[in-house]
């Protein structure tokens, strides 16, 4: 008992220190009316942000028309979403026998440049990884009728361990969403979650597949499903004729290494059209790492730096 109350008053303090760190997001998180929905993220580990709070219905039809144009141009096939489809010339993996999924988003066409910075998604994401998050990864999971994941239905967290196994428990290293551009229902091949899971801090095992309840995220197309990066989830097999299509933006606390190589191919061109240090921080210009033989180049800090980063300082990095 005396080690349970340690650890949740050590729990308690973690929680208190990023409410005072968090203390300009809070500001936003009541001007956006989310404090309900962070609640539930802490709680239940998901929620879902309905569509009017989300984006405009031309917002979504704008990204949703776009996504079937780079599929049609990498498969080859023409495209309804009404019908199902298959991965034609299209190659990248992983690939199951009813999906396929586009990669590296944010370079395919100015409107994912946008939605990186949809207000809801930067709130959340700034919320939960204290002011530190970065784009990991941007892109479209496309499922059609068929078996998808088969039995276990990819059953899995977002987050990666640590050397031990665990994932963090005291803070968070990810949190994902899909942008949900056809409806999801079970039959139509909805997320997968298993509620409360994130509070194991680990990845699910086959055991845990078998034990726990798994339960589908519905919703309306246009909503935001948001989930905490310990949460296991995966997805239900579609079993309706026609497309499932999405926007997954998956955020990481900067220290973690991003999925998709964004930095590099970050130009002068989409920072033009994005001014401020709010896309640069998010697509990583505020990392010095992943340096060559000269060095870090501390530019990025010193233009796109967060007060965090500056503190770390015990000179003036504008004097090197």
């Amino acid at each position: 008992m005396e080690l349970f109350l340690v650890v949740r008053i050590i729990s308690l303090v973690m929680k208190a220190l990023q409410e005072i760190e968090n203390y300009g997001v809070n500001e936003i998180v009541s001007q956006l009316h989310l404090r309900d929905y962070i609640n539930e993220v802490e709680e239940v580990g998901y929620t879902i942000i309905p569509p009017e709070m989300v984006a405009s219905e031309e917002m979504r039809n704008l990204i949703l028309n776009k996504i079937i144009e780079i599929a049609e141009h990498k498969t080859g096939n023409s495209i309804d979403i009404k019908s199902n489809t298959n991965h034609g010339n299209y190659k990248a993996i992983p690939q199951t026998d009813s999906q396929f999924v586009l990669y590296h988003l944010l370079f395919e066409d100015e409107i994912f440049e946008q939605w990186l910075k949809n207000e809801i998604i930067l709130c959340l994401s700034s919320y939960f990884l204290n002011n530190q998050a970065q784009l990991s990864s941007m892109s479209s999971f496309i499922k059609w009728k068929g078996a998808n994941y088969k039995d276990l239905m990819g059953l899995h967290a977002d987050t990666q361990p640590s050397p031990n196994g665990k994932l963090p428990s005291e803070w968070i290293d990810a949190c994902n969403s899909v942008f949900c551009l056809t409806e999801y229902t079970k039959d139509d091949g909805a997320l997968a979650v298993v509620p409360e899971s994130h509070k194991f801090a680990r990845q699910p095992t086959l055991e845990d597949f078998k034990k726990n309840k798994i339960v589908p995220v519905e919703a309306p197309a246009g909503s935001l499903i948001f989930w905490h990066g310990n949460l296991w989830h995966g997805a239900f097999p579609k079993l309706t004729d026609g497309l499932r299509i999405n926007l997954t933006t998956f955020m990481s606390h900067r220290r973690i290494k991003s999925q998709e190589n964004i930095k590099e191919k970050i130009t002068q061109e989409m920072l033009d059209r994005n001014p401020g240090k709010q896309f640069a921080r998010m697509v990583g210009l505020n990392d010095s790492n992943g340096f060559d033989q000269n060095g870090p180049d501390l530019d990025g800090i010193i233009n796109y730096g967060t007060e965090d980063q500056m503190k770390r300082f015990t000179f003036n990095a504008k004097d090197l």
